[in-house]
């Protein structure tokens, strides 16, 4: 039996990267079926709106200029005060918020920056963003800003973007905590926790949807319980042979640590991936620990746990990413007193960009 002829229908709304992708050969091919078809010369394209990813890259990338040269300002300054905290990590914020920055451009960007460079006279120099931090006191709250920021950033965007967006969120949180001490302003405001992040921006219709692999997300969340589980024993170990103060925080990181394991088993049930079950006991490192293995094994299971939950913000939907985000801030946290350094992406490495030619 036949069908009545109908007439042509637009296709669906081609999404912000598709056009992008097909930009350069659109006005090329004629398109059939659907509007009407302009002689003489193709139509004015006229771009989508930007999408989250955009959004957010442009915001960040901002506010990162102005921490760089708040940095730059406090190091020329000399407001460390000679303390070797503080010093060290003014020098280790001077070498990553570059690195930061850099993984946050699109090639096309990297290229036009390298090109403005070039065409630059020697000496002279781009002006200074605005309301860039002109004291340490100013550099934490940019710090806590760019925290913040990248945190939510984190819930929304693409996984390839949330990836090395949390990761920016993680070093900040650990520079911020490490240069409280030597701020002038009254404490450091906290982390995000799970339940605060929450979407903040709406998401543009042509946005696709960002969904990966799901042996990836499956294989990645069974590794987080699993670690999980494995800190919080071992910090029940630590709590049994300290005391005091020190006693107190082992017993309350192993709550945190399966507290955490518990939720991350939930999620894994729910969207069917495996499920870790807690065992009694776990090998040690070692076999024993003495004193030496015993202080240092905080400051590695922190650092495990900080490249865990980094990975599985990349991997998961949108949805079951706060957990992860908030860890990865946590862990961070923790990190600050213990290490005096962090890479500037931790988990992810970022290649620099060629050298500028004169």
């Amino acid at each position: 039996m036949s069908r009545p002829a109908l007439p042509p229908c637009p296709a669906p709304a081609p999404s912000r990267r598709l056009l992008l992708r097909t930009a350069g050969v659109a006005v090329l091919l004629p398109l059939t079926g659907c509007g009407r078809i302009a002689l003489g010369g193709p139509e004015e394209y006229t771009p989508p709106p930007p999408g989250i990813d955009d959004l957010y890259r442009h915001d960040l990338l901002e506010l990162l200029e102005r921490t760089i040269v708040g940095t730059a300002r406090v190091a020329a300054a000399d407001a460390a005060d000679g303390e070797p905290l503080l010093s060290s990590t003014v020098a280790a914020l001077s070498a990553a918020l570059p690195v930061q920055r850099t993984a946050l451009l699109t090639g096309a960007e990297a290229e036009k920056q390298r090109g403005a460079g070039e065409g630059r006279a020697p000496g002279q120099a781009s002006p200074p963003p605005a309301e860039a931090p002109t004291d340490l006191p100013g550099l934490v709250d940019a710090l806590v800003r760019l925290r913040e920021l990248a945190a939510s950033a984190a819930r929304q965007v693409s996984g390839s973007l949330a990836r090395p967006v949390v990761a920016i969120a993680a070093h900040t949180a650990w520079a911020a905590r490490r240069l409280r001490g030597g701020a002038s302003s009254a404490g450091l405001a906290p982390s995000p926790t799970a339940d605060e992040l929450v979407p903040t921006r709406e998401v543009p219709a042509t946005d696709p949807p960002s969904i990966g692999a799901e042996s990836d997300y499956h294989s990645t969340l069974e590794r987080a319980q699993l670690e999980e589980w494995y800190a919080g024993f071992l910090h029940e170990v630590l709590a049994a042979r300290s005391e005091d103060a020190a006693r107190q925080q082992h017993l309350e990181l192993t709550a945190l640590h399966r507290e955490r394991a518990a939720e991350l088993g939930r999620i894994a049930e729910e969207d069917g991936a495996p499920v870790v079950t807690r065992q009694a006991v776990y090998a040690i490192p070692g076999g024993t620990l003495d004193a030496q293995s015993a202080a240092e094994l905080p400051t590695l299971l922190a650092q495990g746990l900080l490249v865990d939950h980094i990975a599985l913000v990349g991997a998961a939907p949108f949805e079951r990413r706060p957990l992860s985000i908030a860890a990865a801030l946590q862990e961070a946290e923790l990190l600050a007193p213990r290490v005096d350094r962090l890479d500037p992406l931790p988990s992810l490495e970022v290649e620099p960009p060629p050298p500028v030619q004169e």
